[in-house]
């Protein structure tokens, strides 16, 4: 039985202690004050949630129910016994023992008649499987991944349809998980409090120690903490835990993603002293000119007797790479830190206050961080326990009149990435060095930021962002995508909503590299979030309050209620008139920026240009990467740089979601949505990262690197060497990198040398003149000025000499070589019958057919060369930009066929003296013309000339060119073009020009669906060669456009799996003039199309380019 319902009377005060019936009654009173919705909404709601009449007695089907007995989450939960070891913020010097290895695990596949007799001490699991801990356990064969954008894979039935709505109960067979694990107690930890720390448990589940029933957490991305000392022992204890896949807080984590269940986050035993520091806040404030540090500390003790604490004290020092800051640390008595919270006003925040002149800052660019180490004396000057962590001396401020975000007083903008918890084999269970790789390579290609889309990550993410600099947007774990704001706006959820989010401001409150808190994502809007940003706002002031689904404020009186359609369609453009859409006029002033996710340039534009916004603007999510995408991004940050009041935004997303299964034929590959029968499924909706499963760079992420490099060059004078160079750092000036430069001939450098640059300022520009040397220019040789910047000494996260920014400017030097063939066409013999000319001698071969009128076959020196027919191409196996959002099989169709619909209406051979000219052309009906003419010499030289001719009214092409299939033994290719990566016309500028050398066969990009792949643009000359010395040489007329893949193009096209593909024995090569844009503004609207300026209009176009065996 997939589900029932049994009697359950519905108690919104069933809770589990008094802290917690006062937050809950605190939210449900803010939520009541906030609301804007009438009592008939309220009402409403509530017989949504009442409409059931009957429900399971469950804990994990009771939003109300959101743990029981779990501690209150904490920051710093490592206890120290010496300052020293705290001061070294190194955990294996703490109090701890980390339980992560291999658990005994039992599986079952619903929560119905669920045996917990495994949980006594007694109860023999000899016979149980054998689990790692942390894992996912259906990456381990229990149960199936399930992948879904917006659905809940436990609220449809097996058909993947709708049921009605029956939140907050599972729908469907709820697997059931168990594990026990064995550990040893240390000697000397019985005196203290032992804790058992869960980092991130999916969904819901109960633990138990020795038999004893310990508690219950719920909320998968948070660590959930709880007392055991009384249920352990010295010697062997036993952990048993039963987690449930599927729970009520699963109808608050709908996110983009696999949904994935088990233990995957670490698990640890910690020790403290049964008086001790619970916590801290450290609040760093600045003076106005930025001279004075000011930390504001409140720390928190616990201890069962509150008398005992007289003559104890609290000491705090800040230290400075483990010297101390200040020349006496500070002390102040415990009791006085254990205050009784007053019936007016609050209790005092800063009971610790220590000054610092002239301290180090901490920001992105220079992450200065001291350390705090706090400790606790007894009565007689005995030291109890130290606990310390990082903090950093920074501020973020709001500019309210130019909507700029400033960080210790500079405007900034947010060069960021959104990042999901993924491994392809691991799943969500990372390790520390999964999440060091992460962060390195984010720093490493120039992201300032990271949105931590759409949960908490691990704690150690946040100190690696700390250590390295990289801006942090901490999001919550609240996403009701597919009920959108039901549960914000439902007093009954409230509470589990506030939890999500204040236990993250909780665990999170110290990082520096924390500067804005986000409510969660697609939730809606409801009054569950404007209480949450209330309490964070008096809680913590420090930071701005983000949400991108607050928008819209009702209650400003030019507010325009919007038709029931989305706001971007045209209806709702023109209700809207004078409004900026998506802003009407504004959003609610409990989120501090103004925040949208994958909005157009015009929109961008218009945002900024609104009268009614004054905060700073936000894209939470932009420039989609799903599979070959991230076109227009030079557009989006010319405009970012260039308006105050955008300040940047987070590329959707860092990582490709592929999970490694093999299909029936024992084949391994990436799995998306559907692969593991998983129903309902959303498909490959999330291969999006700029990098792939695996964490390799895709050409997206070169790309991006260079659009966001720290220093942009531009050329005043490229013929002296005069070069200007602007820092786009926002606090650093140039002292941490080195200059170069490289006068290049094609490839090769001639010479080089360092570019000093002095008192270069954030955020100026500087002129420099390179001495370029008197070069003898050689005809057909281009010559290029490269400069560059390089990290100049070892850091965290990059080896010294690494180059972070680069451009490449071609020198006005370049004599063109000429290109006339010998007169060698007396030697061409002609074959002309009914249905093929051939023309050719001992040299070559060149057969046309002429009955369809293409090039069917090139022989040099008796090697085939071309094996399948020279024809026109205007179409591309689509990419998911193209399929998804351009829907080009439907809007831009007439080109698929075109090239079967062109019929042969004009075959002409003339010898005209020592000329041999093949004149062919092509038409489909008078919409169409494709003219080629071929210009044959005696040495196997052919010069290809292309006259296309379009009919204004149809469609966009994909490409204007020409394919053909190349002898597989041509595998070697050297060409002279864009590279080393694919790049297209939208995303071209980071690829430099360059002569290459690759195979044929590594130059197809796997993405996790096939789709057009591998284009290199600007292409000079292109060959292709075997080791016997046969060769095909291409050179361009005109820059080519050009690609190889292993592939049919019919056969990328429709595959839906890279195990799909098949090798034809082959290669096709594209020769094309164009070939249009990748777009990627978004994946599933016409703004996912590639910008105007990028697309291939119908119309005339004309190029050349030659074939021949060498150059």
């Amino acid at each position: 039985m997939l589900w029932k319902m049994l009697s359950r009377q519905q108690l919104l005060w069933k809770i589990t202690s008094p802290k917690n019936a006062l937050r809950v009654v605190v939210s449900v009173i803010t939520l009541l004050v906030v609301s804007s919705c009438s009592s008939t909404q309220l009402n409403n709601s509530s017989a949504v949630a009442n409409k059931h009449q009957a429900y399971q007695s469950k804990d994990w089907e009771s939003p109300e129910v959101i743990s029981r007995n779990r501690l209150p989450t904490r920051s710093v939960p490592y206890s120290y016994v010496n300052i020293d070891d705290a001061l070294s913020l190194d955990r294996e010097r703490s109090q701890y023992i980390n339980l992560n290895g291999d658990w005994a695990f039992k599986f079952q596949y619903d929560d119905e008649d669920i045996d917990q007799g495994f949980v006594t001490e007694t109860f023999d699991h000899s016979s149980w499987q054998t689990l790692p801990v942390p894992s996912n356990v259906e990456l381990h064969g229990f149960d199936i991944p399930f992948y879904t954008n917006t659905d809940l894979p436990f609220y449809s039935n097996k058909t993947g349809n709708p049921l009605p709505d029956t939140s907050p109960l599972i729908s469907r067979a709820n697997p059931v998980s168990k594990y026990i694990h064995d550990f040893e107690l240390p000697k000397g930890w019985q005196e203290q409090e032992i804790i058992l720390h869960f980092g991130g448990i999916s969904s819901a589940y109960y633990v138990w120690v020795n038999g004893h029933k310990v508690g219950y957490s719920q909320g998968s991305m948070l660590p959930a903490e709880f007392d055991v000392t009384a249920y352990v022992k010295p010697g062997k204890n036993k952990i048993a835990l039963q987690v449930m896949r599927w729970s009520d807080g699963s109808y608050l984590e709908g996110q983009d993603m696999w949904k994935l269940s088990g233990i995957h986050r670490e698990v640890l035993l910690l020790a403290r002293p049964k008086v001790a520091i619970k916590d801290f806040f450290a609040r760093p404030t600045l003076s106005e000119d930025y001279t004075k540090g000011h930390l504001r500390i409140r720390p928190f003790l616990t201890s069962s007797n509150n008398d005992m604490l007289k003559g104890w004290r609290v000491e705090s020092q800040l230290y400075l790479n483990d010297k101390a800051v200040l020349a006496n640390s500070q002390s102040v008595p415990a009791d006085a830190i254990m205050q009784q919270y007053p019936q007016r006003e609050n209790i005092q925040f800063d009971i610790f206050s220590l000054e610092v002149d002239k301290p180090l800052l901490w920001s992105a660019e220079q992450p200065n961080l001291y350390t705090l180490v706090m400790s606790l004396y007894d009565d007689q000057n005995n030291l109890i326990e130290a606990k310390s962590a990082r903090v950093g001396f920074r501020d973020v401020k709001l500019n309210k009149d130019t909507g700029q975000l400033l960080i210790n007083g500079k405007s900034i903008k947010l060069i960021g990435v959104n990042r999901h918890d993924h491994h392809a084999v691991r799943g969500k269970a990372l390790t520390r060095e999964d999440l060091e790789r992460d962060l390195r390579m984010m720093k490493q290609n120039n992201f300032n930021a990271v949105r931590t889309a759409h949960y908490p990550n691990d704690a150690y993410l946040l100190e690696l962002a700390d250590q390295y600099g990289l801006y942090v947007m901490d999001e919550a774990n609240v996403e009701s995508h597919m009920f959108g704001g039901q549960f914000s706006n439902d007093p009954m959820w409230v509470p589990a909503i506030m939890d999500r989010i204040t236990r993250m401001v909780h665990r999170d409150k110290n990082h520096p590299s924390i500067i804005s808190w986000s409510l969660g994502n697609e939730s809606g809007m409801g009054p569950a979030h404007a209480a949450a940003a209330s309490w964070i706002k008096d809680y913590d002031p420090s930071r701005f309050v983000h949400y991108e689904g607050a928008q819209s404020l009702q209650e400003h009186p030019e507010f325009i209620e919007p038709p029931k359609t989305w706001y971007w369609v045209p209806e709702t453009l023109e209700k809207l008139g004078r409004h900026t859409p998506l802003a009407n006029p504004t959003d609610p002033p409990y989120v501090d920026v103004i925040s949208r996710m994958y909005p157009s340039l015009d929109y961008l534009k218009g945002l900024s240009d609104s009268p009614y916004i004054k905060r700073p603007i936000v894209m939470c999510e932009y420039s989609h990467a799903m599979g070959n995408s991230l076109g227009n991004l030079d557009e989006f940050w010319v405009l970012i740089w260039e308006r105050d009041n955008l300040i940047g935004g987070f590329i959707w997303d860092w990582m490709d979601q592929g999970l490694e299964h093999t299909n029936e034929d024992g084949v391994k590959f990436l799995a998306y949505g559907g692969d593991f029968g998983d129903v309902p499924n959303s498909n490959a909706f999330n291969q999006n990262g700029i990098v792939d499963s695996y964490g390799n760079p895709t050409p997206e992420l070169h790309h991006a690197k260079y659009v966001f490099q720290p220093f942009w060059f531009t050329a005043d004078d490229i013929a002296s060497g005069k070069i200007t160079i602007k820092n786009r750092q926002f606090h650093s000036d140039a002292s941490d990198y080195t200059f170069n430069w490289q006068l290049m001939a094609d490839d090769t450098a001639l010479t080089g040398g360092s570019i000093e640059v002095e008192d270069f300022a954030p955020q100026s520009t500087k002129t420099v003149n390179v001495d370029l040397p008197s070069t003898q220019a050689v005809a057909g040789v281009r010559y290029w000025l490269r400069i560059s910047a390089h990290v100049k000494n070892t850091t965290q996260w990059s080896d010294a000499g690494a180059e972070m920014a680069k451009e490449k400017f071609e020198l006005p030097w370049f004599i063109a070589k000429d290109k006339n063939q010998e007169n060698v066409s007396d030697t061409i013999i002609v074959e002309n019958t009914n249905s093929a000319l051939r023309l050719g001698n001992t040299e070559f071969s060149a057969v046309f057919d002429k009955k369809t009128g293409w090039l069917s076959s090139l022989t040099y020196k008796g090697e085939n060369v071309l094996v399948a027919p020279l024809k026109a191409n205007f179409w591309r196996p689509q990419t998911d930009n193209d399929a998804r959002a351009w829907k080009s099989h439907n809007t831009l169709a007439f080109w698929k066929t075109a090239q079967r619909q062109l019929s042969l209406s004009n075959f002409e051979y003339k010898r005209d003296n020592d000329t041999h000219l093949v004149s062919i052309t092509h038409t489909i009906d008078d919409k169409v013309t494709f003219s080629h003419e071929y210009k044959l010499f005696g040495n196997g030289h052919i010069e290809v000339n292309v006259d296309f001719v379009g009919a204004p009214n149809l469609p966009s092409l994909k490409r204007i060119g020409m394919q053909t299939g190349v002898n597989a033994s041509l595998d070697n290719v050297r060409y002279y073009g864009r590279g080393p990566y694919e790049n297209y016309i939208d995303r071209n500028s980071s690829a430099e020009i360059n002569i290459y050398d690759d195979k044929a066969s590594n130059m197809f990009y796997h993405y996790m669906v096939p789709q057009e792949n591998g284009n290199r643009t600007d292409i000079d000359w292109w060959k292709m060669s075997n080791s016997k010395g046969s060769a095909l040489f291409i050179d361009g007329k005109t820059a080519l456009s050009m690609s190889v893949w292993p592939y049919s193009q019919v056969n990328i096209d429709s595959a839906d799996h890279p195990y799909d593909l098949e090798a034809q024995g082959f290669n096709t090569l594209n020769i094309d003039f164009i070939q249009s844009g990748v777009g990627g503004t978004d994946s599933w609207t016409a703004l996912g199309a590639p910008l105007e300026k990028y697309q291939v209009r119908s119309g005339k176009y004309k190029y050349s380019f030659s074939l021949s065996p060498k150059p």
